[in-house]
């Protein structure tokens, strides 16, 4: 994990050169060529062996291209037992048709796409693009959105697609979920975020959202065999652990830990209230984490949520590295609380890589060996 935070500091070293730059303008610029270079460097050319789904998709791909039916057939055909959502298979048939054989085409161009797209966001909503691009790194947002390449592709639709939830314009943000949804069905779930955004914010209807959650937890599994899902792996993978996931209590434990510290950031910046949308972002985080004890991988709906948790962070605890900062800049507690954060992150991050390191893979990090002529890892003899 040393490799790791020492790669984290290079993204300060960025935030510090940047300081220097006379003008806003190329002190923008740098931090976005250098934290372009220093994540898809990084990220777009990891071995299959680097983040956990890396060899699933790479093996995906590898049978995929090397089907001459897959390589002829049209690129809309769409094939049931693949399990993969319909956007993402017709991005798998154009790929393989028009770019490449190559199995490794997917890892590199979903590299590229998120690392534009996350540094899209971040340029979006924050001035010092490499502080937030560290913040994301130690809270292992990154890890996770490199890994899941399907969830990622929906995240970045997310992205766009919150924008315009902000300005209202609902049509377009349901237009960009249902697309999103065609690359991982979970985005489905944000299509309630028009709805929620217009019950106003208060401490009751908070307390009705946590209790309607864990009243649902409590009949989780029979409303989802009501559902006809009985026979989904999640599902299954649950009833025959017969006990709560320890993950998704640890999970739970973690965002009341955040949570409590957003609040206390908040009254110490004396900052005005939370917008509806970000009141029900982070409340419907906290909701999935209650849920995430019955059935752990409900959890990978707060992909979608974290990053915008933590720029609303970030504009109390850091406002000079945010566009719409909410907190006091000589507020002598924000370092504090930074620390705090930046603390509690580590902690889960180094603890995610202990308890669970096949999640990451990032302690044996190498680069992938374009000269070998066989890859071989998992369940994929590649070539």
């Amino acid at each position: 994990m040393v490799l790791v935070f020492l790669y984290f500091a290079l993204f300060l070293i960025v935030h510090l050169v940047a300081k220097q730059f006379k003008t806003a303008g190329a002190a923008r610029l740098f931090q976005l060529v250098s934290c372009f270079i220093l994540l898809f460097g990084i990220f777009g050319f990891r071995d299959i062996t680097v983040l956990n789904d890396t060899s699933h998709y790479y093996g995906f791909y590898y049978l995929k291209a090397h089907l001459l039916s897959y390589k002829t057939e049209p690129v809309t055909t769409f094939h049931l037992l693949d399990k993969f959502e319909y956007g993402f298979q017709i991005l798998i048939h154009l790929l393989v048709q028009y770019v490449s054989k190559n199995p490794y085409t997917i890892i590199i161009f979903s590299s590229l796409v998120i690392t534009i797209g996350e540094l899209w966001v971040i340029d979006k909503y924050a001035k010092d693009i490499a502080k937030v691009c560290f913040y994301m790194l130690v809270a292992s947002l990154f890890f996770t959105h490199y890994c899941v390449i399907r969830q990622a592709f929906a995240l970045i639709f997310f992205y766009v697609a919150f924008g315009y939830l902000e300005k209202g314009k609902t049509g377009k943000y349901c237009l960009l979920i249902l697309l999103a949804g065609m690359f991982h069905y979970s985005a489905l779930v944000l299509l309630v975020f028009p709805i929620v955004i217009r019950i106003k914010p208060s401490k009751r209807n908070a307390v009705i959202a946590i209790g309607s959650t864990l009243l649902l937890a409590v009949f989780l599994f029979e409303i989802l065999s009501l559902l006809g899902l009985r026979d989904h792996p999640y599902y299954q993978n649950a009833v025959q652990k017969g006990a709560l996931s320890m993950i998704g209590l640890v999970d739970l434990l973690f965002m009341c830990i955040f949570l409590a510290l957003c609040l206390w950031a908040k009254k110490l910046n004396q900052a005005a209230s939370m917008s509806p949308i970000y009141f029900w972002v982070f409340l419907t985080a906290f909701c999935v984490c209650l849920l995430a004890p019955v059935i752990y991988p409900i959890s990978r709906i707060n992909e979608y949520l974290w990053p915008f948790i933590i720029f609303q962070l970030l504009r109390y605890i850091d406002p000079a590295a945010m566009r719409q900062p909410c907190g006091q800049p000589n507020n002598k507690a924000n370092s504090l609380l930074r620390i705090m954060v930046i603390t509690l992150f580590a902690i889960k991050l180094i603890g995610i890589n202990t308890i669970r390191p096949e999640w990451l893979h990032v302690d044996d990090y190498q680069f992938y060996d374009f000269s070998k002529t066989h890859h071989t890892y998992n369940l994929y003899p590649q070539e």
